[in-house]
């Protein structure tokens, strides 16, 4: 996936519901009511912060380029896509933003690690300036290296018959093989740079930044299918355990022990709107979460059927029609997962 077919995948979601920058915010991450409740509304779980250090301008040079191209109308108000790029045919992607938040880095980084490591010891080479500088990481490989027994060269080999197979069994391009393959560094062979692998490659630094996440994602879902034994023990602490930012978390577990959202919002001395997004931050993740303290089933049904009447899921023209929903309400409605 190019960086440009990134942006128009979300704005095909959220088209004339959103502003022009709403992509943008969920590319990098940003961890907002707003921005949290979109996935949800929208299912846009798998592009969640993929690129969390975007510059703005570069985002905003891509959206010159979508208008230029004549995939987007100009409308002060709202997104708004042309014909031309709701007809658009963009191919299913691994990317999985939403699952891994970022982790995708600290697998790559102790995988890069481990290979400069088996490559300098093939080499009888035992001192090395290390690739990864974080001493954190670097803690964690030794550890990890001792525990396999890194220095009998069958040991190199079974990591290297992992590394490939696993490598050719995720299913993207042979360029983002290649990519994540010239990222590493060995014994007198250094990774190419970001700008070096784009020269060569006639692709942008954010094309090529994006399909090593995109690659990574997908071949750390094959290592969890396929569970090789050396190559699962980097997935460690890579996986969320919840699907919730962590301060919706610490909500669900005062609510779990019966108080309510007012008292949550009091304990935690926070204002009642970021409790409210806690709150429709579960409704979109828990298909067990009960949303009866907050929303009857009546006004539940009226507030799906007027979005779906209406094709909508922005709130004013939810509330214009329905007076007596809250904000709140007709957020957590639009939350609610179809399988509750």
């Amino acid at each position: 996936m190019l960086f440009t077919e990134l942006i128009l995948a979300i704005m095909k979601a959220v088209n004339r519901q959103r502003t022009i920058s709403s992509p943008y915010h969920l590319i990098k991450g940003k961890k907002s009511g707003q921005t949290i409740q979109d996935i949800g509304y929208f299912s846009l779980y798998p592009y969640f912060g993929v690129l969390p250090k975007l510059d703005k301008k570069a985002y905003d040079q891509a959206v010159r380029h979508l208008f230029s191209q004549s995939y987007l109308v100009v409308n002060e108000q709202v997104l708004e896509l042309s014909q031309k790029a709701i007809d658009l045919d963009i191919a299913a992607s691994s990317l999985n933003g939403w699952k891994y938040r970022g982790n995708e880095n600290l697998f790559f980084n102790r995988l890069s690690l481990i290979v400069q490591t088996f490559s300098h010891i093939s080499q009888q080479e035992k001192i090395f300036d290390p690739i990864v500088g974080n001493e954190e990481i670097q803690s964690w490989v030794k550890k990890y290296l001792k525990r396999i027994g890194f220095r009998d060269l069958a040991v190199a080999q079974a990591f290297k018959e992992e590394l490939l197979s696993t490598l050719t069994d995720t299913e993207v391009s042979e360029t983002h093989k290649m990519i994540i393959m010239e990222r590493l560094t060995g014994s007198g062979l250094s990774g190419l740079t970001w700008q070096q692998i784009a020269d060569s490659k006639n692709l942008s630094l954010l094309d090529v930044q994006l399909m090593v996440v995109e690659a990574l994602h997908g071949w750390m879902a094959i290592i969890e299918q396929s569970k090789p034994p050396m190559l699962l023990g980097l997935m460690e602490g890579i996986i969320q355990e919840s699907s919730l930012t962590e301060t919706a978390q610490r909500t669900e577990k005062l609510f779990d022990k019966g108080f309510s959202l007012e008292q949550i919002a009091s304990l935690r001395q926070l204002k009642t709107s970021t409790i409210e997004d806690h709150f429709v931050e579960l409704a979109m993740n828990d298909p067990y979460f009960n949303y009866t303290p907050f929303l009857n089933s009546a006004l539940y049904e009226a507030i799906i059927a007027e979005s779906r009447r209406r094709d909508t899921k922005r709130l004013r023209e939810i509330k214009e029609q329905l007076p007596e929903a809250s904000y709140f309400q007709i957020r957590m409605a639009l939350s609610i997962r179809e399988d509750q």
